[in-house]
């Protein structure tokens, strides 16, 4: 009985590491698919797909811990920084840019809901967005 419990407890461990996302899972460019889903009275809604005049940018991660929209440093006020480490499915922002005409809330970060080798899923508490790996 003592062996089955052992077990467990190293199985259920090994479950719980693995819903931690691998920030090497996370390098590479991905290219947005303008789709978006928001919260609906606590439920993610359906995707949406958007339509905008201008285009979104490709984002990169890169192994050195640099953050790129389009292939340039990608540090937007209140969004991303030039810089990011992930840590418990959620990316964190530094290197921000300096913008004295805006009061952000919270530093910049971004839940990783989905991640696999083809699709990219992050947002906010309020709104998430699709990317797809470029290959």
């Amino acid at each position: 009985m003592k062996k089955l419990v052992v077990a467990l407890g190293f199985t259920i461990g090994l479950l719980s590491c693995e819903s931690d996302i691998s920030p090497k899972k996370l390098i590479g460019e991905w290219s947005p698919t303008y789709e978006m889903q928001q919260k609906e009275n606590g439920k993610w809604g359906k995707w949406v797909t958007i339509n905008t005049l201008m285009a979104i940018p490709n984002i990169e991660f890169k192994t050195s811990g640099a953050f790129l929209r389009d292939g340039k440093p990608g540090a937007e006020c209140c969004s991303a920084g030039n810089k990011y480490v992930v840590k418990d499915n959620t990316i964190f922002f530094s290197d921000l840019k300096n913008c004295p005409n805006m009061s952000c809330v919270t530093g910049p970060q971004w839940t990783i809901y989905q991640l696999d080798s083809k699709v990219l899923v992050i947002g906010s508490a309020e709104s998430r967005s699709k990317y797809t790996r470029v290959k």
